[in-house]
């Protein structure tokens, strides 16, 4: 009996002391640089390391990386575990690497973002390209959303969606327009005008050249195109029905600007696109691009096409209408002007010729670079049977009355 006791007061004497010493050991301090990290798929892993200290002295060398399965060209979770020893002692810690693809597939339509078809034809639908940054080619995964009748006329949109394997989804959209069949019986012959400069003498502008016109007169003239149910085209419109693709309403007008001076822009006195966003009419303005910025002439009620980008010049030219700038200079000259003036405006729907000088050379010039149309002068109608680069325009003057109007579009 005494034994048994004198050998557990040595066992808890034994525990007793080893406790002491363990509470009293000083313990290894490890820790990560940085933490947890979360990386994009294919991006460069930098190793941050770790820390470790024993009791005040920094141990960092003696750390080492005992495991690592990080693959950064796949998804997925990763550990890379450190490990450090000294003093008879071990420890270890382990850094979490997410890899992850936050890239939404890119989309591509194949053919137009915008499609017009007539009533009762079949839409062939030309779909998408969808490729993704980690899952390739994804096109197979597309959805297509779609509500298109082709017996019904209306604008229609087809939504292309898809996800990748990590759920990032893109859509993108095209525009179906089922239109009403041409009638080809139906021609009417419709009015182009053209305007140059706007004042206001009520503020004490004044405008000493002919092709000005005061915003009284020119409101005079909207509120008759108003009253008799005049539909004002966009040039989009315009060359649509010169082509033959849609019908327009025998009371239909095209009001154009030339050149971007007096009265036309934010710059120079700001009349014409208040009076339009009035009026809610359509208006294009044929700029010189090259002479004021096209910023200034900013309006869902005004499209802007080319004017040239600097060659609104006369007396340049001997012996040539107008002397215009156009008509004298190289066919490289021209060109380079001309696609300068499309960079700028976005467009290739129209061209206007300045001082409506114009002649064969300077025709081909115009379709080579892409343009749809044309505008010279010539004081009278157009209908879809002119040429398509020779259209003519009415002027209107200072002096232009409203029953002179009234019969210009009538």
């Amino acid at each position: 009996m005494k034994k048994k006791k004198k050998l557990l007061i040595i066992v808890i004497t034994s525990f007793i002391l080893a406790f002491i010493i363990f509470i009293n050991f000083p313990s290894i301090k490890l820790e990560l640089v940085g933490g947890d990290i979360i990386l994009n798929v294919y991006d460069e892993y930098v190793e941050l390391g770790a820390k470790a200290y024993y009791k005040n002295k920094d141990i960092s060398k003696d750390i080492y990386i005992e495991s690592n399965d990080l693959d950064t060209s796949k998804v997925g979770v990763y550990n890379i575990e450190y490990t450090v020893k000294y003093m008879q002692t071990k420890k270890k810690i382990t850094r979490i690497v997410k890899v992850v693809d936050k890239v939404a597939p890119s989309l591509t339509l194949n053919g137009e973002s915008v499609v017009k078809l007539t009533v009762g034809e079949e839409f062939n639908d030309p779909l998408v390209i969808a490729k993704d940054n980690y899952d390739g080619d994804v096109s197979s995964n597309v959805e297509i959303i779609s509500n298109i009748d082709k017996n019904t006329v209306g604008t229609y949109e087809i939504v292309y969606k898809v996800s990748d394997s990590s759920n990032n989804e893109s859509s993108i959209s095209r525009i179906v327009i089922y239109r009403e069949k041409v009638d080809v019986t139906k021609n009417p012959e419709i009015a182009v005008l053209n305007y140059h400069f706007f004042y206001d003498p009520s503020l004490g502008e004044s405008c000493n050249e002919s092709i000005c016109i005061d915003i009284k007169k020119f409101r005079e003239q909207l509120n008759y195109l108003k009253e008799n149910n005049y539909k004002t085209l966009t040039m989009e419109e315009f060359k649509e029905w010169m082509y033959g693709e849609i019908n327009i309403p025998e009371k239909s007008v095209l009001i154009t600007i030339d050149d971007g001076a007096m009265g036309t822009g934010a710059h120079n006195g700001n009349k014409l696109i208040p009076i339009l966003e009035e009026y809610q009419m359509y208006a294009t303005l044929f700029l010189i691009t090259g002479w004021w910025d096209i910023s200034n002439y900013s309006s869902e009620y005004l499209s802007v096409e080319s004017h040239t980008n600097d060659m609104h010049m006369s007396g340049l030219c001997s012996g040539v209408t107008r002397g215009a700038q156009m008509l004298c200079s190289s066919r490289e000259e021209v060109l380079a002007d001309l696609k300068k003036s499309i960079e700028i405006t976005g467009s290739k729907t129209a061209f206007c010729f300045p001082f409506y000088a114009y002649n064969n050379e300077a025709i081909e010039n115009v379709k080579e670079v892409g343009f749809s149309l044309a505008f010279i002068g010539g004081n009278r109608k157009v209908n879809r049977l002119n040429d398509k680069y020779k259209i003519p325009r009415y002027p209107i003057y200072k002096n232009t009355s409203l029953n002179e109007f009234i019969n210009m579009v009538s």
